[in-house]
């Protein structure tokens, strides 16, 4: 059941077969009109058409008692889409992005904001000029959300006060943010950089040029290991090497027929690299860190175009957004344990663990939700 914060509106619909009953008006005193439809395929698209509108308007959705696979808090960020979808989170909090268009305040930029799971607004931070927020993580220490903007790596306080630069400013955002142990890394200037977040203190600085691919994109991405020991870096079509930090060396590299990597994550044993392919046969892989075999018994997930994946920080269970869908397996045989479609997407959307038994997804439709695992 929607609710706006504002006045106390209601609304509300249940589907049953070609008819929607219609819950509305005042929560103590509510109306319901049965709405009849040619059939059942017209009367859900008018529900989800009618729950949309709603949301644009502020009403949101905040369910305590909602099942797996249901949403517990749903709301609209809104602004207009530009291909940046931001989304990070811990404790039932979830930040995000919102592209705010040129006005009194200042040039057209990405907003950040910081949503509680009663999905109220609890903080909001705006650039100073033209800047859009690619990715988002959460500190380690839990005092902030490390951001990637074109500008620069920010980190912002989780008391919602201005975001700080802790990298140098670029001019072209880095490829990758990746944070592990008390440490965060990223690109930028030909560098791979990685700093101790407690005093900034960058602990490494090594060249790598990023290989062009298909003249258009730069290959670029890079892992921090649990312990932050080492660091997967990908700058080449093909090729994986594994960085030891303290001696800023190579120590092994793995080739294998893999294209352009976009996302890479490691396992919380450190045995696994998860890595998202985009061209060639557009995989999820996961390669052994010690050997970069990939294991027999890992499925077939090709064709994994506009996809996410998020793997629990326990390590235990890998979700996996595809074709609108969320399917969550069992990390350790990749038996399916469930899967749902998501609401309010029109091709693509980021996920984001955000609790034990919460994911929250951003779409490309100016959505934000959280469901319960």
């Amino acid at each position: 059941m929607l609710h706006d914060p504002t006045t106390g509106k209601i609304w509300g619909t249940r589907c049953e077969g070609a008819i929607v009953e219609v819950t509305s008006g005042n929560a103590a005193k509510p109306k319901v009109q049965p709405k009849e439809f040619p059939g059942p395929d017209e009367a859900v698209a008018w529900a989800v058409k009618q729950e949309w509108s709603r949301l644009k308007k502020g009403f949101v959705l905040v369910n305590p008692a909602a099942e797996a696979g249901q949403p517990s808090m749903q709301r609209y960020i809104g602004g207009g889409y530009t291909g940046a979808l931001m989304i990070a989170g811990c404790a039932g909090r979830v930040v995000t992005n919102r592209h705010q268009d040129e006005d009194a305040s200042g040039a057209a930029t990405d907003m950040l904001v910081l949503v509680g799971d009663d999905a109220r607004t609890l903080h909001e931070w705006r650039p100073g000029k033209t800047d859009l927020a690619w990715s988002a993580l959460p500190a380690n220490d839990g005092t902030g959300f490390l951001i990637r903007f074109d500008s620069g790596i920010y980190l912002w306080p989780s008391d919602g006060s201005p975001a700080q630069r802790i990298s140098d400013a670029t001019v072209m955002s880095s490829p990758f943010l990746t944070t592990s142990n008390g440490h965060v890394a990223w690109h930028d200037s030909d560098h791979v950089t990685v700093m101790r977040l407690a005093n900034r203190q960058r602990v490494l600085q090594l060249t790598r040029t990023p290989a062009m691919v298909g003249g258009h994109s730069r290959q670029m991405m890079g892992a921090l290991s649990p312990n932050a020991a080492m660091l997967a870096c990908c700058a080449t079509p093909g090729e994986i090497e594994y960085i030891d930090i303290a001696q800023a060396e190579t120590v092994r590299r793995h080739r294998s027929d893999f294209e352009m990597i976009t996302k890479m994550e490691w396992s919380p044993d450190g045995r696994w690299l998860l890595a998202l392919e985009q061209y060639g046969k557009w995989r999820l892989l996961c390669l052994d860190t010690a050997t970069g075999a990939c294991p027999s018994s890992w499925p077939n997930f090709a064709d994994m175009t506009r996809a996410d994946f998020a793997l629990d920080a326990d390590g235990k269970r890998l979700a996996i957004l595809r074709r609108g869908q969320i399917i969550l397996h069992d990390f350790a045989d990749m038996r399916e344990i469930r899967s749902f479609a998501i609401d309010h997407v029109v091709r693509t959307a980021h996920i984001a663990w955000t609790g034990d038994n919460a994911i929250s997804v951003r779409t490309d439709y100016g959505c934000l939700s959280t469901y319960v695992i």
